[in-house]
């Protein structure tokens, strides 16, 4: 275990993305912790706050909202239905696809997860002034959007 004040743990502490990765990893465990007994991960809560927010969106809609490659969207909602939490319907303008909503099971449980969701994040902002938090997240925005910006322009580059 390196000392804290050693040069290699100074440079990864100076490194955006190292940052950014131990903070993610500290509220993910604060996440399992206070919600493990409703066995419900992260993105599992996301699926379902945007279900419930925009009932009747395609399975492809919701995995766009939240930032959920195509091919993992149907097996987390495979899980959920079988959970009997969401509940797919006929798209009634197209056939070929369906709806998403959640059961009444979904929306019981909705209630408890948006209780949950809030003690979650009074306990990780606990050491932020409001203001502070309104600043942290509209940088992780422009963070988040800047590196989207970054691989999308590389992602051309390589198609020319």
């Amino acid at each position: 275990m390196p000392r804290d004040d050693s040069p290699g743990l100074a440079r990864l502490e100076g490194l955006i993305g190292y940052t950014l990765r131990r903070a993610q990893v500290a509220v993910s465990r604060s996440f399992v912790e206070l919600f493990a007994d409703l066995d419900v991960r992260q993105s599992q809560l996301g699926v379902l706050t945007v279900i419930e927010g925009s009932p009747g969106l395609r399975p492809s809609q919701v995995g766009a909202a939240i930032g959920i490659k195509r091919a993992n969207i149907g097996p987390l909602l495979d899980e959920l239905e079988t959970r009997a939490l969401v509940r797919r319907a006929p798209d009634p303008s197209d056939r070929r696809s369906y709806s998403l909503f959640l059961t009444e099971a979904g929306e019981a449980l909705m209630a408890e997860l948006h209780r949950r969701e809030a003690a979650h994040e009074e306990r990780i902002a606990a050491f932020l002034e409001p203001e502070e938090r309104a600043a942290l997240l509209g940088l992780l925005r422009r963070l988040e959007q800047g590196a989207r910006d970054v691989a999308e322009d590389e992602a051309a580059e390589e198609t020319d």
